[in-house]
């Protein structure tokens, strides 16, 4: 039976985290391994009684498994089913060979991943908070935040029959998603906020997948087709995840959606998956399960009172299935800054102004450089106009070069690198790839002249339209210090 708040221990805690998915429950983990004397007191609230029905974040890239190994979580999601995975395979179109992009090429990097169904990664981190000193509250949603002056200082719950019960904190943490309540409700912008598309998934049950534990991509469709191992059964059998990326404007809905997906989407994925694809597309019954790719600049992280993890922090496209893994380094981040303070008195604020300045600092940094990233990937991949296609073509190229050019992309999608001036050579190095081959002699002889004409138009289109994205790079680096000193006058 599910608590109630009449069941909590007590009726203010230290910290209250709202959204008990992977952000919010790492957060937990991070934050109570943080209390070594156990003093501190930790609640979880989602509004979910069980797992959110839609499907959602499954691929956890290597420095997000080593950070769920450091918390103790590694091993339970292994025996829950999950897939240790070792890279990404790219296809160019359903005749090309794949472009290898191994974790194992990334210096000094764990060498695989892990990738699980999302509903067994939720239960077996919930089943695991519970055994923790922490408290998990389902099934109450954020009805509103309370307020000491201009800190925020604890939540007011909602849950059956609109009953309502008040609970103080001194921080409060959104882990709540993209479409986070509670940072609505802080008054915290999200402009910027745009619904890019939609990814629709299917389950394929030993799909024959090119690259055994890899994630597969594939490309030459609107918009990527993504294949990942998702559960090992305990009958020896492999669950996969098959998604289809799709624009904002549906072409089509409900049987349509499928019978467009067959026509448009499966003859750019190699045989034999394309026919267990067109096989499970077909005996789907009812709507596919959708789910919304959502583009959240990244908003400030902290303010007095309240800090924002995962999602609600910022997101982009999954393409480069970075978000799972930059929650996962929120949890981190935050449980480094209550280890800073776990010798403070059990009457003070276990996270003061210096912590959450801290965090925020780190988190503004690094979340616009990864979408970005994301930003520029998801741009290559699409089937677009001629300039997108250059792109992809110099792109693929580029990795064709050398084993050092997939090994520093690998670092860059994978969350391993983050640093904001690699992000931009790489990014450069590609377009001026694009260039060389479209108009230096020695290279552009071995392409037609249409083909140098599109591929010039991308490469200045790309230079031209991402000037704005470089200098949004470039500005989070010191807007977290200029905003300090702007508030410390």
């Amino acid at each position: 039976m599910s608590k109630t708040p009449a069941d909590l221990r007590h009726s203010r805690y230290d910290v209250v985290i709202v959204g008990a998915g992977l952000a919010g429950c790492a957060t937990a983990r991070a934050l109570a391994r943080a209390d070594r004397f156990q003093r501190r007191r930790i609640l979880l609230v989602d509004r979910h009684n069980d797992v959110h029905p839609r499907f959602s974040g499954e691929l956890i890239h290597p420095r997000g498994a080593q950070i769920l190994d450091d918390l103790g979580l590694f091993s339970a999601l292994s025996e829950a089913g999950g897939v240790e995975v070792g890279g990404f395979a790219v296809y160019e179109n359903a005749d090309a060979r794949f472009v290898d992009l191994s974790y194992a090429d990334v210096p000094d990097e764990r060498p695989r991943g892990l990738s699980i169904h999302h509903k067994a990664l939720v239960r077996t981190l919930r089943k695991d908070v519970r055994e923790d000193h922490s408290e998990l509250l389902e099934g109450w949603s954020v009805a509103d935040l309370c307020r000491d002056g201009n800190r925020v200082d604890g939540v007011v719950l909602e849950g059956p029959g609109r009953v309502r019960h008040e609970i103080r904190a001194d921080l409060v943490i959104a882990a709540d998603g993209k479409s986070s309540t509670v940072r609505k409700l802080a008054g915290i912008s999200d402009q910027g906020r745009t619904t890019i598309g939609f990814t629709a998934g299917v389950e394929l049950v030993d799909a024959s997948l090119p690259r055994s534990s890899y994630a597969h991509v594939f490309l030459g469709a609107w918009g990527p087709v993504l294949a990942y191992p998702i559960l090992n059964e305990a009958d020896g059998t492999t669950r996969t995840r098959v998604t289809f990326d799709l624009p904002h404007y549906l072409p089509a809905k409900g049987e349509a959606l499928k019978q467009h997906l067959l026509r448009t989407y499966i003859p750019f994925v190699p045989a034999p998956l394309s026919a267990q694809l067109a096989a499970a597309v077909n005996a789907h019954q009812g709507p596919l399960h959708m789910a919304p790719t959502v583009n959240l600049p990244a908003p400030s992280a902290a303010m007095p009172g309240l800090v924002l993890v995962g999602d609600a922090g910022g997101c982009s496209h999954p393409i480069t299935a970075s978000g799972m893994t930059m929650g996962l380094r929120d949890a981190q981040t935050l449980g480094l800054q209550a280890e800073r303070r776990a010798d403070a008195p059990g009457d003070e604020r276990w996270f003061d102004a210096e912590s959450l300045r801290r965090y925020r600092s780190e988190h503004d940094r690094y979340v616009p450089t990864r979408q970005a990233l994301a930003d520029a990937i998801y741009e290559a991949f699409r089937g677009g106009e001629d300039g997108s296609r250059a792109i992809r073509r110099a792109l693929f190229e580029y990795w064709g070069s050398g084993a050092s050019a997939r090994s520093r992309s690998m670092a860059l999608l994978s969350c391993a690198e983050r640093r904001p001036h690699v992000f931009l050579t790489e990014y450069l190095k590609t377009a001026r790839h694009a260039l060389e081959t479209s108009l230096v002699p020695q290279h552009a002889s071995m392409y037609p002249v249409g083909d140098r004409v599109r591929r010039a138009r991308g490469a200045a289109r790309l230079a031209r339209t991402k000037l704005g994205l470089v200098a949004q790079v470039m500005w989070a680096q010191v807007r977290p210090g200029w905003l300090t000193r702007i508030e410390t006058r």
